[in-house]
């Protein structure tokens, strides 16, 4: 993949915000060495360290493993980075990752989060797609266990008073972005095939109006995401697209599996095949894509594909020259960036208050956050405790001399509501 950490964007603007690291010390310090946590679960290992265990639900197989998989690995930098930064400091506290796979999986995500729960995790922190977070909310909010989604857009899960947080912007950010990119482009119509799930059914219907607010056509096809056989859908995608005429692009809403096996049949189709292909973080920055898809997605035009964006700084610099040496070369993704920094807010939010329990988390991390200016930069969450800001990067796959790989190819910026392309 490109380099992330380098690309940049004129219209981002370093913020400063108030250093959360003095007030820490003053805290901890306060509560002395002898400190005990008020769950029950948590354990002292010593007479002077106390092991908090934080729950890692990510997508280790299934149609976001490669995402999944990076999230982990980001998440074990933040432990090393939190548990050094505790023992420097005199912290009684030391934090431990207990993983489970969610398997992208509503079922087994909330079968995981249970496990997790036995163990006397208070916060997870994972779950990329909206519909595992949907399928474990009731259960985290009846047993008052935060969830802390990495990657999870769907306005649906927008809801105030619950313990579900999102360190990435909703797709309220999102389908501005991709309406505004497709109409800059030219293209007046677009054909849309969408997951039948909460996340893209809720893209759909936010993208499609803000596209037609802009003076554009949309139609759309959704499909079933556990459908092996997705070639009647692709037909009538076809069909729509062909009755729209001239200006008229593709919009794909899916992740990396079921994407797949979209492009290898849209390749084929005399219609699709000739028009241009756009996507959206379900699949930016993919490494299933790059590997298995390249040349069939390259023939439609590489899919330019949005995905939030942090902005440039040393500590996002840093991350990714290590996350690379740790991962044999492989770059991390927005999302990992975000699992990275929800680690330290959890983190935090423990060493501040003494305490790891949800219904003190729940409260306690949107009040660090608000403070705190990690590797994606400052993480106030809104009213719903969602990111409340959210630039977007546009990425393209392209053909290189050892393959295929992501490249940033422009910008969207949230607050002018422009976008801006490279070369």
């Amino acid at each position: 993949m490109s380099n992330t950490g380098q690309a940049k964007n004129p219209l981002f603007k370093n913020t400063l915000v108030i250093l959360i690291v003095g007030l820490l010390i003053g805290a901890i310090l306060g509560y002395g060495a002898s400190t005990l946590l008020q769950h029950p679960q948590a354990q002292t290992t010593t007479q002077q360290t106390i092991t908090v265990p934080i729950g890692a639900l990510v997508e280790l197989t299934g149609d976001l493993s490669s995402y999944g998989k990076r999230d982990q690995l980001a998440m074990q930098l933040a432990i090393e980075d939190v548990n050094s930064f505790a023992e420097k400091i005199g912290s009684p506290f030391r934090f431990t990752l207990l993983v489970e796979d969610s398997g992208t999986s509503p079922e087994q995500a909330l079968a995981r989060i249970k496990t997790l729960a036995a163990q006397g995790v208070q916060a997870v922190i994972g779950l990329e797609a909206s519909s595992e977070v949907s399928a474990v909310k009731q259960f985290a909010d009846s047993n008052h266990i935060v969830v802390i989604s990495v990657g999870s857009t769907a306005m649906s899960l927008a809801l105030p008073g619950d313990y579900v947080l999102r360190v990435v912007p909703p797709d309220s950010f999102q389908s501005r972005a991709l309406a505004r990119i497709i109409y800059t482009l030219g293209y007046r119509n677009v054909a849309v095939i969408y997951r039948n799930d909460a996340w893209g059914v809720g893209l759909y219907e936010a993208f499609s109006a803000k596209f037609k607010q802009l003076g554009g056509n949309v139609a759309g096809v959704p499909y079933d995401p556990n459908a092996k056989d997705l070639s009647a859908e692709v037909k009538r995608l076809s069909d729509i697209a062909s009755s729209m005429g001239t200006n008229t692009a593709v919009l794909s809403i899916t992740f990396e599996d079921d994407g797949i096996n979209i492009f290898r049949l849209a390749v084929k189709d005399p219609v699709l095949s000739k028009l241009k292909w756009f996507g959206t973080d379900g699949v930016a920055q993919s490494s299933k894509f790059t590997a298995e898809a390249g040349g069939e997605i390259v023939t439609l035009g590489g899919l330019p594909s949005t995905i939030f964006q942090p902005a440039e700084n040393q500590r996002l610099q840093d991350f990714i020259q290590r996350f690379k040496q740790r991962s044999g070369g492989e770059e991390p993704h927005a999302y990992a960036m975000a699992s990275y920094d929800a680690v330290w807010l959890v983190a935090l939010s423990v060493m501040l208050t003494g305490t790891y329990t949800g219904e003190k988390l729940v409260t306690t991390i949107p009040l660090v956050a608000q403070n705190y200016n990690g590797v994606t930069g400052l993480l106030t969450l809104d009213q719903n405790g969602d990111r409340a800001t959210g630039d977007y990067a546009i990425w393209q796959i392209v053909k290189t001399s050892t393959g295929y790989d992501w490249q940033l190819v422009g910008w969207y910026d949230s607050a002018t509501d422009t976008a801006t392309f490279s070369g």
